[in-house]
């Protein structure tokens, strides 16, 4: 047997400090390469002293004359607030469960992290990332948003460079500001209005926790989208504030007891600003370019949030009347199978057919002799009555509209196929109190109020009363009102012959009386008398262009274009007093927190149209109207200043109501976007019902107005004239369709005024 190999204890020991050495020599060169790869990382650090003069994005803001926020544009919304301003609820509550520790550490929470390793670990991923605040920060403001250890390693070194130039409350004012939470809302006050219409120091306990659960996945924990989510971690953070020791239970119970109420996603904005909102947004954006979008623009517009929402209401009411009128015109769609009535499928099928407040869209799923069984966009079953057989077919697979009646049962409802505009004025500034331009300004951005061009029918006829004042005709005055030929035929065009409404003609009537009673040949009568070129650069006092008032004698059944709003400014100047004013939407324009850019009590004071005696006299008139004429609907708002005129353009295409009271002009308008008649409707149908509607809301705070007669103004023979034309001016006229009522004698002493 051989001898065993000689053990050597030397030899052992070599090796065993040989390893040791190999392994102190490659620690110390790992910490020397680590020391430098870590000094090189600290050197291509960005610098962070660019975080004093912190200048976001800042959205661009429209408010109401009350600075309640209309609408806001931009990438981003936000609003910086310090942190003194942030309350202390809201900050725990983020901190509760986002970094508890954030005062105490340096920047960096190696229990923390060390956490999110060891469970990573185990996840088999990344399923938590143990950022503090300063961290966070630090990704938010400088680094890229890819996931890799070098960046995690530049994340730490980052932090720790932020804690040496900045201190905790400047990190944390910095990171409530920047946040992304869902909803295009950077920041917790943007948050907080988004999510509850609130201003931060309005935040309860509970809705503080649910914005603080948001940072982590805004998408996942968004109550608007996944409320039960929300609720969840909402509830986790209360628990957490209770353990930390910053509430006690009695305010955690109280929490976790308080409903979840998040802000009406209608509001004011949408439906009912949206086309006051755009015509404001247009012109900021015209004057500062894309920059207004993210300079922080703060518009205030002469809105007057409560009318304009009494505005949209009043013409969206009284479009469905007038719809209804019309009938039931049948779905909006039928839809090939196969069809899906779950939530996803709805969605799809519905999504060309938006909501429009209280009008839902619905896909009919069944239709039996009992109704109409439908589903909503939500996926909601519902029932509706219906008598098969009556009117336009309804089928499974059609597109209808329903809406709730009031004993909260499903109707079958439709959109209107017509359009309508209403626009309220102050006439004491010219400033719009109310703009409501289309029935939905979701479904259709075009403004009828302010770009609608259309005949105004009737409601032009004062004008040419207004104007013929000045050529010696008076209230007084008799105006022949017979068919006749006005017109004759002439090879290539018809002959025109004006008719009155219903047939009816009165012989001679005096002009008070035909304007009451809308009379349409009197009227044109009048304006020959006082010649068409005359009315129509008369009318070019108030507002009218003359390219679109040809002096022709159509002209004064309103065969010219106005827009309503040029139409209410232009009734304001008899409710006035003769000034004509410029609108005004836009009252202010200044940057956030800064300097005012626009004011429009710097923009011309208003002009005289028309002298002080014109517009008393043509305003008795109108008045006229309400009371004895066309316009006696309008008696409901029991006020003595009431004056307006009904007007329905030629065969109908274009209804309206003009009128004012107790220093409001208002004009409702109605008619098909490609004209084309209405049937058998009327300004005193169709709009004024609107127009009494609306303005019983707008004068209810309002003192009635009734001028003083101003010098110039007599009476004689019952009714006004000008002084002059009493005495010895008197209109010698060969006209034998207008006569004079004057005889140059002086007015009948103690004689009353009519009205």
């Amino acid at each position: 047997m051989p001898s065993p190999i000689p053990h050597n204890p030397t030899s052992r020991v070599a090796s065993t400090r040989f390893a040791i050495a190999l392994i102190l020599g490659l620690l110390a060169g790992l910490s020397l390469g680590g020391a430098y790869a870590l000094h090189r990382l600290w050197l291509e650090l960005p610098s962070v002293a660019a975080l004093t003069d912190y200048q976001p994005k800042l959205p661009l803001r429209i408010h109401a004359r009350d600075g309640r926020l209309l609408a806001e544009y931009g990438e981003e919304r936000r609003e910086l607030v310090a942190i003194e301003q942030i309350p202390k609820r809201m900050r725990e509550a983020l901190l509760a469960i986002e970094d508890a520790g954030f005062y105490a550490h340096r920047g960096v929470d190696f229990s923390g992290l060390a956490r999110a390793a060891w469970s990573n670990l185990f996840a088999g991923g990344r399923a938590q990332g143990g950022s503090t605040i300063t961290m966070q920060v630090a990704r938010m403001f400088f680094l890229s948003p890819e996931k890799t250890y070098r960046r995690k390693i530049m994340e730490v070194l980052l932090a720790y460079k932020l804690e040496l130039h900045h201190d905790k409350d400047t990190l944390l004012e910095l990171y409530m500001n920047q946040v992304y939470l869902g909803e295009r809302a950077y920041g917790f006050a943007a948050a907080a209005s988004v999510y509850f219409d609130k201003a931060l120091h309005e935040l309860t306990l509970a809705e503080a926790a649910m914005l603080a659960g948001l940072p982590k996945a805004p998408s996942a924990y968004n109550p608007v989208v996944n409320r039960e989510r929300a609720v969840v971690r909402q509830r986790h953070i209360l628990s957490r504030l209770l353990a930390l020791g910053w509430i006690d239970q009695p305010a955690h119970d109280q929490a976790l007891a308080e409903p979840l109420v998040l802000r009406s996603p209608e509001r004011l904005g949408g439906l009912y600003v949206g086309h006051a909102v755009e015509q404001a947004r247009q012109r900021v954006v015209e004057r500062f370019g894309d920059e207004a979008y993210t300079r922080g623009l703060d518009v205030v517009l002469s809105i007057d949030a409560d009318l304009q929402r009494e505005a949209m209401r009043a013409l969206r009411g009284g479009l469905l009347r007038a719809q209804q009128r019309h009938g039931y015109a049948g779905p909006e769609a039928r839809l090939p199978p196969p069809w899906r009535f779950d939530g996803p499928g709805l969605r799809r099928a519905l999504a060309p057919y938006p909501d429009s407040g209280e009008l839902q869209a619905a896909l009919v799923r069944g239709v039996s002799s009992a109704g109409l069984q439908a589903h909503l966009r939500d996926g909601s079953a519902i029932a509706l009555a219906h008598r098969a057989g009556r009117g336009p077919r309804i089928e499974a697979g059609s597109v209808i509209r329903v809406r709730r009646d009031g004993a909260q049962a499903w109707r079958l409802a439709q959109l209107p196929r017509m359009e309508g505009a209403l626009v309220s004025i102050d006439m004491d500034t010219g400033h719009i109190l109310a703009l409501a331009g289309g029935f939905d300004p979701r479904l259709g951005q075009y403004d009828h109020a302010m770009q609608a061009l259309r005949q105004p029918g009737s409601t032009f006829k004062p004008f040419v009363y207004s104007a013929a004042l000045e050529r010696g005709y008076f209230p007084g005055t008799l105006v022949e009102d017979r068919q006749r030929v006005v017109t004759p035929a002439a090879p290539g065009r018809r002959a025109w012959a004006p008719r009155n409404y219903g047939d009816r003609y009165d012989g001679f009537l005096t002009a008070r009386d035909a304007l009451a009673r809308s009379r349409n040949v009197a009227t044109v009568n009048l304006m020959e008398a006082a010649g068409a070129a005359h009315v129509r650069d008369f009318a070019a006092r108030f507002g009218f262009d003359p390219q679109h008032n040809p002096a022709t004698l159509p002209l004064a059944l309103g065969a010219g274009a106005v827009s309503p709003l040029g139409l209410a400014q232009a009734y304001a100047v008899f409710g006035s007093g003769g000034e004509w004013r410029p609108a005004v939407l836009i009252t202010r324009v200044s940057e956030r927190g800064g300097a005012v850019l626009f004011d429009a009590a710097d923009r011309a004071p208003a002009v005289r149209a028309v002298s002080e005696r014109n517009a008393y006299i043509v305003d008795s008139m109108l008045r006229d109207v309400v009371q004895q004429g066309t316009a006696r609907r309008a008696l409901r708002l029991d006020r003595p200043d009431v004056a307006g005129k009904t007007g329905t353009s030629n065969q109908a295409r274009d209804v309206w109501f003009a009128g004012y009271s107790s220093g409001v002009s208002t004009v409702v308008w109605m008619g098909y976007d490609q004209p084309r008649s209405l049937g058998r409707a009327t300004g005193a149908t169709h709009a004024l019902p609107v127009w009494t509607e609306f303005m019983a809301r707008a004068v209810a705070d309002r003192a009635p107005r009734l001028r003083e007669r101003p010098g110039g103004v007599v009476v004689h023979a019952g009714d006004y004239a000008y002084a002059e034309y009493v005495s010895d001016v008197c209109v010698q006229d060969d006209n034998g369709r207008v006569a004079g009522p004057f005889d140059c004698a002086p007015q009948a002493p103690g004689e009353a005024p009519p009205g």
